[in-house]
């Protein structure tokens, strides 16, 4: 029997690799293939690397979102010339103890994305998820020479980020090296810059904004948009990563599914022909895990190929399954916890909760 592990991460307790390696522990006797998988955030360079043997690792100290400097990680492959950035490595919410929208920056990202160019690159991959930000990508394009004015011409600075004082842009300073580079969002996250399912109204609250702040920064982030040429607020993806893929659609960015790049990039899809099961999860699977996160895309893919899937996920509220050859959904937790024992011990409950369910799948056999 074949059974293909491809597990998201259950952001802040165990990547994808390592959820992957728990379930693999509670099925030994089963031929099974793991597959590290990302829909653009937490996980997406390690997803990666496994599945390029050339790729390297760059290491940068950049400063990140509480202004202190931190080592992050972007991928290199030296023959394509090609950098792949997960923006969570420098303005993610797993880097902070304290969330804060209102000030936190893309900077340390948009730091990254400069040392891509001055290392030659011709194509630059960005992971967009897991973000701490909503600054519209303002400090990803400062770090690269765009600077942003207020209306009585002074400039303002990254951290934080103003963007309700931004009154005008200057490009004439962008590295020349951005407008002679391919540019490539990565993202499953679809939703547009503003409005009700914009970056804002959607993701604020996630990242520490005050439902009560909701309109005053959403009033703030459509003003900042406002002042750029081009009005790309409504494109898919413009709201991920808190609007950096805005910014990166303003650099000349293209928008590419992020399981879809992951499911190429692992041969995925030539795995499930010949697989009699498919497991996957994510930290929470919930309505919204069917709007593009990377369980539910899996799901799809398997379905296709007459694969059914199983579901393990650390919270979970779906009552009806969709139509996706979904058998079940698990979740992990085994007793009454705390959500801090829960998260130090994903680990170890993943492992034991695909062993309750072991004896299923070899009866479906």
């Amino acid at each position: 029997m074949l059974i293909v592990v491809a597990i998201d991460s259950f952001k802040g307790s165990l990547s994808s690799v390592e959820a992957n390696a728990a379930v693999a522990r509670a099925l030994e006797g089963y031929d099974v293939v793991t597959v590290p998988v990302s829909d653009g955030g937490e996980g997406f360079l390690d997803s990666w690397l496994a599945s390029h043997p050339e790729g390297e690792v760059v290491t940068d100290s950049v400063t990140a979102l509480d202004g202190l400097m931190r080592q992050a990680r972007f991928g290199w492959a030296e023959s394509s010339r090609e950098a792949v950035i997960e923006l969570a490595e420098a303005s993610g919410l797993t880097l902070v103890k304290t969330l804060d929208p209102w000030r936190y920056s893309t900077y340390g990202t948009g730091l990254q994305l400069r040392a891509a160019l001055l290392r030659g690159a011709r194509r630059i991959t960005v992971g967009l998820g897991g973000s701490a930000t909503i600054d519209g990508g303002k400090g990803l394009l400062e770090a690269l020479g765009v600077r942003f004015y207020d209306h009585i011409g002074n400039e303002l600075d990254s951290s934080p980020h103003h963007i309700g004082r931004v009154a005008s842009i200057d490009w004439s300073n962008l590295m020349p090296e951005a407008r002679h580079v391919e540019w490539r969002i990565v993202s499953d996250v679809t939703n547009p810059l503003l409005g009700s399912t914009g970056a804002v109204a959607v993701f604020g609250p996630q990242k520490g904004l005050p439902v009560d702040d909701v309109d005053r920064y959403e009033a703030h982030l459509a003003r900042y948009a406002a002042c750029f040429a081009c009005d790309m607020t409504a494109l898919p993806g413009a709201g991920a990563a808190g609007g950096a893929g805005f910014a990166l659609y303003q650099l000349g960015a293209t928008y590419v599914s992020g399981i879809e790049e992951v499911a190429r990039w692992t041969d995925l899809e030539t795995k499930l022909r010949t697989a009699d099961w498919l497991i996957t999860g994510e930290g929470k699977f919930d309505q919204q895990s069917l709007h593009g996160k990377t369980p539910y895309g899996l799901a799809l893919l398997a379905h296709t190929h007459g694969v059914p899937t199983l579901v393990f996920t650390g919270q979970s509220d779906m009552v009806a399954l969709p139509d996706a050859g979904i058998e079940a959904v698990f979740p992990i937790i085994s007793r009454v916890m705390t959500l801090e024992e829960a998260m130090r011990d994903a680990g170890p409950l993943l492992t034991n909760a695909v062993r309750r369910i072991a004896r299923l799948i070899h009866k479906k056999a």
